[in-house]
């Protein structure tokens, strides 16, 4: 009987697994993103050059051409804090870079930013802590 109960358990737990409500689709970034902080000789401002990639992989297979780095130009970013605070919009330039700068002041203890944006549809959340 006691069997009978762990086994019945374990199945209700498993079951509460599969349930779509708690179920979550996790797709990889469409960009690559580095990020350089710049030294701001006052110290009043925070800046970030941000460069975004796409990466080419076509040619993973071959070991002549292996996996490209594209440089995406005109892309547009929100730059986000506490996961839900626009404090800036940026576009990359030809090179795929994009510069924020902020006033530390103003940033209030945050250690993190939060870069968003949408490349060929899907969607993207890129993390800078600093």
């Amino acid at each position: 009987m006691k069997q009978l109960i762990i086994a019945v358990l374990g199945v209700i737990l498993l079951a509460g697994c599969y349930e779509d409500e708690h179920a979550f689709d996790v797709i990889e970034s469409p960009v690559l993103a580095t990020f350089d902080q710049v030294d701001d000789p006052s110290g009043e401002m925070m800046v970030v050059e941000a460069t975004f990639y796409e990466l080419d992989k076509s040619g993973i297979l071959d070991k002549d051409i292996g996996i490209d780095s594209i440089a995406l130009s005109n892309l547009v970013l929100q730059v986000f804090v506490n996961q839900d605070t626009e404090i800036a919009e940026l576009t990359t330039d030809s090179e795929g870079v994009a510069t924020f700068e902020y006033n530390m002041d103003d940033l209030n203890g945050v250690s993190r930013l939060e870069w968003v944006g949408s490349h060929k549809e899907t969607p993207f959340r890129v993390f800078f802590n600093f």
